[in-house]
């Protein structure tokens, strides 16, 4: 008897010890077929209809707190990408931080979505891998904007609240934390938010001291001709009562180089490091949707006007885009996707076409 009482308060310890820890995530993927044409100065380059299983982001976290007293809390989260086609390793490859929270706020150290990235959802609410099939192109330089920083977020008041975030350039550049042979890249990030009866408004924005061009692996190439980057986003809309809308322009300057932008025009076809001319871009985007039952349709444009090239228009920049798909909900965890996308960029000897649709699954748990 003893020993089974035994054995029942050692089961019952790790219970006890992870009673604030929550496992979540979500498993999301599909079939996507896409098609890319690019034309310059003449010369067309034509991919093949690529169809693939792809995954849409699917991810996999652990994140818990502890009451500290006095309104305290410890708060932390451990989350990784979890591909279902299996290109993803390594722990800690989103979101992850380890901080605290109270009436004061929230202040976290760690791998943080930055200020602008917390904005993508309400213009970008779709599920993809090819940047046509969403608003991939409009959030290009923030979709992947997780960086090792120290942000503090207010607490709300009267619909309002900010945040500051900071990446120290030695996180940027981390190969040359000893020598700062490159120049620095310190990025600063802040947010405006307001929200009351369903609807909001959202200011980001982001400024690097010389902006630095990363290779594939993360490892910096160069620094951007020393230049000073900046990008800002605005999102105003409305979200309740079956009716979600929302409308964003985007203007950002020296933030990346003009191979980038058209790298996530043409969904790869344009090798990123074609060009490494600073780009100024400005941009707009518009989302809706409303829900009938389980079915939720949703419409997104988007536009972008004639980017420069360090100071320079460059023709075939210029895009317009159109996203149309429907979610239909299984259950509150399970959701059909179904859409299809079409971008364009430029025109006559020198433009870009990327297309294509999908169809998917996707489970929260």
């Amino acid at each position: 008897m003893k020993k089974s009482l035994i054995a029942l308060s050692l089961a019952a310890l790790p219970v006890a010890a992870m009673a604030d820890v929550t496992l979540y995530g979500q498993i999301k993927a599909g079939v996507e077929v896409s098609k890319v044409k690019v034309t310059t100065n003449g010369n067309t380059q034509k991919s093949a209809t690529a169809s693939e299983i792809a995954d849409f982001g699917s991810r996999i976290g652990f994140k818990g707190h502890e009451h500290l007293g006095n309104n305290l809390n410890a708060i932390w989260q451990l989350e990784q990408n979890a591909s279902v086609a299996g290109t993803d390793n390594g722990w800690s490859t989103r979101e992850s931080f380890i901080g605290l929270e109270g009436g004061f706020g929230k202040i976290r150290a760690g791998k943080l979505d930055t200020t602008v990235k917390n904005t993508d959802d309400a213009i970008d609410p779709w599920e993809y891998s090819n940047p046509a099939l969403g608003m991939g192109v409009f959030t290009r330089d923030s979709v992947s904007e997780r960086k090792v920083s120290a942000r503090y977020d207010t607490p709300v008041f009267g619909g309002f609240s900010a945040s500051v975030q900071y990446a120290p350039r030695d996180n940027e550049n981390p190969d040359d934390k000893y020598s700062h042979a490159t120049a620095s890249g310190d990025t600063y990030y802040a947010g405006l938010n307001y929200e009351n009866s369903g609807f909001f408004g959202q200011y980001a924005g982001g400024y690097r001291k010389h902006t630095l061009l990363k290779n594939d692996d993360g490892t910096v190439r160069r620094s951007l001709g020393r230049k000073d980057g900046q990008l800002h986003r605005l999102t105003v809309g409305y979200d309740a009562n079956n009716l979600a809308v929302a409308v964003a322009g985007q203007y950002g300057k020296n933030w990346e180089s003009y191979g980038q932008y058209q790298n996530a025009l043409s969904n790869g076809l344009i090798d990123a490091d074609s060009d490494d001319r600073a780009v100024e871009a400005t941009e707009v985007a518009a989302t809706g949707a409303y829900r009938f039952g389980n079915v939720t349709p949703r419409i997104s444009y988007a536009h972008g006007f004639k980017a420069k090239a360090n100071g320079v228009k460059q023709d075939g920049s210029e895009y317009n885009q159109v996203v149309v798909g429907a979610d239909y909900d299984f259950s509150k965890r399970t959701t059909a996707l179904v859409s299809g996308g079409w971008l364009k960029a430029g025109k006559g000897d020198n433009k870009i076409q990327n297309y294509g649709g999908l169809v998917g699954l996707r489970h929260k748990f």
